[in-house]
């Protein structure tokens, strides 16, 4: 006697697959509610995943997704490029095909790199990975470095870079003068390694936007300076991105005029969107000082500002001198003939003193 029965095998090597790979959702495989955050509560969701039917089958040889799992682990600082910390999970969870969504508790003591790795499993056992990253600081903040100047260095330097003079372009810098010490002394926001295994590629990885596996530019933490203007005590103007901020720089062609005074304020904004703001002011003189009389007087009379007479008792001579702007900082005398071999010696004076000469 024999018996007959039909056994039917579903053949399933597909991994699961996300709608934004065939074009047909804008949504992500993997959203966080926020990529940058001060706050450890953090909402994660995964929509738009399905079971693709295998090549050469039919619908009914897709097995249908079965679970959903999202491991935490550490993205650990390096002065190159960053290595996530698979050996340990910070946190795990996984749902079956029925939710999609997850709350997630990543309570630090201090700024943290995450990286959110979400496993997508079908009922044949075929998984299809993703991540993200987070970064989780409410402890840093900027400040300024004692040693580093914020100045004009369109200024001249024998004024301690606070007087213009000449009507050029105006022009600040404040290389390494805005940081924030913690990403100074901890670079989390270099590059990241690929996943070990090297599947998750393309969309599923975290190619651009924010904190890419490419890494994010900035200096010790901040990611962009604003900067306004003002003249004289006018009101500031609208702030403007400072293009190319790495170079930590900013030249601006303004109206200059001798007498006026240009104020700048510098905000710098770090990744986590700490500000923290500067202002410097520089003044226009470009016009050289003036010789307004030459006075002479007699040890018996007042100053007479007139010409030289020659058979006066010894003399005490003065010059008289004026700036509009800036004002006089020194005199340098010179008094002998005209054609002298031996030249008097150069005197320097205050402005308003004189100096005895017989």
């Amino acid at each position: 006697m024999t018996s007959n029965r039909q056994v039917c095998y579903r053949f399933d090597d597909t991994p699961p697959e996300h709608c934004s790979i065939i074009g047909s959702c804008a949504s992500e495989p993997l959203h966080l509610n926020q990529r940058i955050s001060r706050e450890p509560i953090h909402t994660v969701t995964f929509t738009g995943w399905s079971d693709p039917v295998p090549m050469g089958g039919t619908s009914v040889t897709a097995s249908t997704i079965e679970s959903y799992e999202i491991r935490v682990n550490e993205v650990l600082p390096s002065k190159g490029i960053h290595k996530v910390d698979y050996t340990t999970n910070f946190l795990s969870k996984k749902v079956n095909h029925t939710l999609t969504e997850m709350t997630l508790n990543l309570t630090s003591d201090k700024p943290r790199l995450y990286c959110l790795t979400l496993e997508v499993e079908d009922v044949a056992d075929n998984v299809r990975q993703c991540r993200r990253f987070i970064l989780v600081d409410k402890t840093t903040f900027i400040e300024t470095h004692p040693d580093q100047p914020f100045q004009f260095t369109s200024a001249s330097p024998d004024t301690g870079y606070i007087w213009q003079t000449h009507h050029n372009d105006i022009c600040l810098s404040w290389k390494e003068h805005f940081i924030n010490k913690f990403y100074l002394d901890n670079e989390l926001l270099n590059g990241i390694e690929a996943s070990p295994h090297g599947l998750i590629t393309g969309t599923y990885d975290q190619i651009s936007g924010v904190l890419p596996v490419s890494g994010n530019l900035n200096v010790h933490g901040i990611v962009k300076y604003m900067i306004s203007w003002k003249l004289n005590d006018g009101h500031f103007t609208s702030e403007i991105v400072v293009p190319d901020f790495l170079n930590q720089t900013f030249c601006k062609q303004l109206p200059v005029v001798d007498g006026e005074e240009y104020t700048f304020n510098v905000r710098s904004v770090d990744i986590v969107n700490n500000t923290f703001q500067e202002s410097r002011t520089v003044f226009i003189d470009s016009s050289p000082p003036f010789l307004n009389e030459l006075c002479v007087r007699n040890t018996k009379q007042d100053v007479q500002c007139k010409s030289l007479i020659s058979d006066m008792d010894p003399l005490l001579l003065g010059v008289r001198s004026l700036d509009y702007h800036s004002g006089i900082a020194k005199l340098h005398w010179f008094f002998g003939k005209r054609g002298a071999r031996n030249e008097s010696e150069i005197l320097e004076t205050g402005h308003g003193e004189f100096k005895q000469v017989n």
